[in-house]
């Protein structure tokens, strides 16, 4: 049983009732036993001996009162032959005191030279009060254990529909199955007006939130085509401009830098079609060393950026695998890079791989609590004047969700910024430790 659920709520609130109304019923008992002996007895057994006080001034041998709970004895100028040896050593008052192995109630009272005792043995009084008292009670509770259960089968015969469209909802598979399948024919059969509003409003939504993901795929497909059009007619306008030879060493390795640029906007639109598509079939997954696939990124990178008072190192202390698509690690890894070189003038990035992490660290301008609370917003910017969008941040923790990776950032301004991945199903393959600069 779900212990948030409302079927437990509903057992534990009834439970809590019952519980509550048992402390209180005996409470209530105790409480008017406390009464019956404190008060009534003491009241009852003071009256008593008030009577006998006017019957004995009229008549000094009247006998001491003798009835199957009360019983009396005198006692004249401290004679107290007539008197039980454990009364003896009582004074005026009210007692609870012992005789013959039991526990009888003692009123001790004087008047001139006489000195009466009335004993009280309640066993009687205690056997009626279990029949008249305590039996009556235990078929009160009894009545209201049962009504109360008869509560909580009506309470749970109402939100019972509740929790199987909850259940309905857990259960269905919204990966493999759509909305649409989503069927709650029979819950419609309930006469719970609210219930039935609530399915309908469940229905109405799961239907605008159908056409909603028709829509987006619709566009993501067109958007597809659309734009790996204009990217196939630069590729063929490439490929000629790269059979003339008479350019320079220089033309040449710009036309190969557009080449290899135009091979990374092709998988990166792929990638981020692929992504936006949340009903769309899982990336294909290699395991993808990423000791090389950095290596590769920093290499494409420090030659774009060509800055000299920016120095680059990669601290390796193992071999490591990870599973997944290599097209969305290099989309991971080139944004933080870029960021990195955007927001360095100058020092130095270092790029670590460790067991299950890889972590990149600069000596750029670094960031104040406050911005570091809004760098994964879309379209945010440290700084207004540097290139970009704001969008390389968004992109690392959307993959980051996406996959089941972990992303840690720590910064301080003027002093630089450390990024870390952690891979959970990150493999090491091999071990070495070795430094290596660009």
């Amino acid at each position: 049983m779900n212990q948030q659920g409302l079927h437990y709520k509903l057992i534990k609130a009834f439970l809590l009732q019952i519980l509550l109304i048992s402390v209180a019923i005996l409470l209530a008992v105790f409480s008017a036993e406390k009464i019956v002996e404190d008060l009534l007895v003491r009241k009852a057994l003071q009256g008593e001996a008030a009577h006998f006080w006017m019957l004995y001034q009229k008549n000094p041998d009247i006998p001491t009162p003798n009835t199957l709970n009360l019983k009396g004895y005198l006692a004249i100028n401290n004679d107290y032959s007539d008197v039980p040896e454990d009364f003896h050593n009582l004074h005026p008052g009210y007692f609870r005191t012992g005789l013959e192995g039991r526990m009888p109630i003692v009123y001790v009272e004087d008047l001139g030279n006489a000195r009466l005792y009335l004993v009280f043995d309640e066993e009687q009084v205690a056997a009626l009060a279990f029949y008249f008292g305590v039996v009556p009670l235990s078929l009160v509770l009894v009545l209201i254990y049962l009504f109360a259960w008869l509560s909580y089968r009506q309470s749970r015969d109402a939100i019972s529909p509740v929790i199987q469209l909850a259940q309905l909802v857990e259960k269905f598979d919204f990966h493999s199955q759509g909305l649409a399948e989503l069927d709650l024919s029979e819950l419609r059969q309930t006469t719970d007006s609210d219930v039935a509003k609530l399915i309908d409003a469940l229905n109405h939504f799961t239907e605008r939130l159908e056409l909603f993901i028709e829509r987006e795929q619709n566009f993501t497909r067109d958007a597809s085509h659309e734009l790996r059009t204009p990217l196939a007619v630069i590729k063929s306008a490439l490929a000629l401009l790269q059979k003339r030879q008479d350019y320079s060493q220089i033309e040449r390795h710009s036309l190969a830098l557009i080449e290899s640029t135009l091979g990374d906007m092709e998988d990166l639109i792929e990638t981020l079609l692929l992504l936006a598509r949340e009903e769309s079939s899982p990336l294909p997954e290699e395991d993808v060393l990423i000791n090389d696939l950095l290596a590769t990124l920093v290499e494409q990178l420090n030659r774009i950026v060509s800055n000299e008072r920016i120095s680059l190192e990669i601290e390796q202390s193992c071999l490591l695998s990870i599973p997944a698509s290599e097209k969305v690690l290099s989309i991971l890894f080139t944004n933080l890079l870029r960021n990195a070189f955007s927001y360095t003038r100058e020092g130095l990035i270092s790029v670590a791989i460790d067991e299950n992490r890889v972590t990149l660290s600069d000596t750029g301008i670094g960031m104040e609590r406050q911005q570091l609370q809004q760098v994964f917003e879309p379209f945010y910017r440290v700084q207004t004047g540097h290139n970009g969008h704001g969008l390389g941040l968004t992109i690392v923790k959307r993959l980051c969700n996406r996959f089941g990776w972990k992303l840690k950032i720590r910064s301080k301004l003027d002093e630089g910024t450390s990024i870390s991945i952690i891979f959970p199903r990150a493999r090491r393959i091999g071990g070495r430790r070795e430094k290596s600069y660009k």
